[in-house]
């Protein structure tokens, strides 16, 4: 039987919690956690990574959209950032166990 993926590994398709809230809120997209009662307030890439967590992505996909939607504003072989988000994801508790 194969081993599931790792967090954070490539071919890790990443969920979130489903009673975690996602919405914009004036200029800003927020996370609100019932359980803790706490707001997280994403930029850009935080909100593009939450909305696409939902087990059908692997991480190496969310960072060729990443790549791919800031182009130019990217340097070539920068991290896009994807790992990060995640990773401060799965810190405050907002992901499924993998």
């Amino acid at each position: 039987m194969p081993r599931p993926p790792s967090p954070f590994d490539s071919s890790w398709r990443p969920s979130v919690r489903e009673d975690v809230d996602f919405r914009k809120v004036g200029e800003d997209w927020v996370l609100f956690d019932p359980l803790t009662q706490r707001i997280q307030v994403l930029d850009v890439t935080g909100a593009l990574v939450w909305s696409w967590c939902s087990g059908a992505m692997d991480v190496r996909a969310m960072e060729a959209e990443i790549r791919q939607a800031f182009g130019a504003a990217l340097p070539a072989g920068e991290d896009p950032g994807v790992r990060k988000v995640l990773r401060e994801f799965a810190e405050a508790g907002l992901l499924r166990d993998p």
